[in-house]
């Protein structure tokens, strides 16, 4: 059985090319026999006159070399799709050699990062009173520069840890998705006083599990933002913008500028250059990852001192 799409085409054309021509002549028998009164429509059938008969004849050849040309254009079109489809196949397996050998190579980055860093300590401990203050600066720097790096390879391979294909839609109620984020949220941070708005009748085609992460992110990086002796207030909802659903999370935290709002999504930025904002940089990484594969943006507008949101929108076929 025929496996591409133009296979199958070219398939259906055949039988439906056997199957025209006697439809054909039994169509022309009953025309002539119903408006041009020549005969009954058996008469005009079985024993049609030498020029009809060579009327059906030629229209038959006519439609088997419709059928010919159509199929010769099926085949060539059938002989790139399986040329595509192998280089698809080439393609994934290529891909999936290169996340393999990609995830190795930061394990083993990080297993050596984290040698080095407990080498370092251990010359530390053994050796602080040998070594005189420039030496003991220098080796200070080395571990704290070690310990970073072994932090970004492990950021490196949570994100390359996450799916990489199509998400899987469905209709999902963000609403009651957001409820649920919000029960686990602050079953976890018993101690804040933070409260949750979040908007009825809110409705999305996506994958839930990947959304629902999404959530989660945004929700525990604006309870980062807001300070422990404020009265959180933290709001979920959407509008339209041109067509568009736009999603977003609002809180009443310390806000951040709009340079800070250029590197919040960064997994790798430096938090001495931003120590007001979270610590925790993967959250939002994530949460950037997995709206790009469902076919959005995500961006972050705040005010320091008044609080931020970050917006996100998602494709919805």
């Amino acid at each position: 059985m025929p496996k591409t799409l133009a296979q199958r085409s070219s398939y259906r054309l055949f039988l439906w090319g056997l199957l025209l021509v006697p439809c054909a002549a039994v169509a022309d028998a009953a025309l002539d026999a119903v408006f041009f009164h020549a005969g009954t429509i058996q008469e005009l059938l079985f024993t049609p006159s030498y020029h009809k008969l060579a009327a059906r004849v030629l229209f038959s050849i006519f439609i088997l070399a419709a059928i010919y040309l159509g199929m010769h254009y099926l085949a060539n079109i059938s002989q790139k799709e399986a040329s595509l489809l192998q280089r698809n196949r080439d393609l994934a397996l290529a891909r999936k050699d290169l996340e393999e050998l990609q995830d190795d190579l930061l394990r083993h980055l990080r297993n050596t990062t984290a040698q080095v860093a407990t080498s370092l300590d251990l010359l530390k401990t053994q050796c602080d009173l040998e070594l005189d203050e420039k030496t003991r600066f220098l080796i200070n720097n080395a571990s704290k520069l070690s310990n970073r790096l072994s932090n970004q390879l492990e950021m490196s391979l949570t994100l390359t840890g996450l799916s990489f294909g199509e998400p899987r839609r469905e209709q999902v109620k963000l609403d009651k998705l957001a409820l649920d984020v919000v029960a686990e949220v602050q079953s976890r941070q018993v101690e804040r006083q933070i409260e949750f708005k979040v908007h009825p009748w809110m409705i999305g085609w996506c994958d839930p599990k990947m959304l629902r992460q999404v959530i989660y992110n945004l929700f525990c990086n604006a309870c980062d933002f807001i300070p422990a002796s404020r009265q959180g207030c933290i709001e979920f909802g959407s509008f339209d913008r041109d067509g568009q659903k736009v999603l977003f999370v609002r809180d009443n935290g310390t806000g951040f500028s709009d340079a800070q709002a250029q590197r919040l999504f960064d997994a790798f930025r430096d938090s001495r250059q931003d120590p007001d904002l979270p610590k925790d940089t993967i959250r939002l990484a994530i949460a950037r990852h997995i709206v790009h594969r469902h076919g959005g943006q995500i961006w972050a507008e705040g005010i320091q001192g008044a609080g931020g949101t970050i917006y996100f929108t998602y494709y919805s076929p």
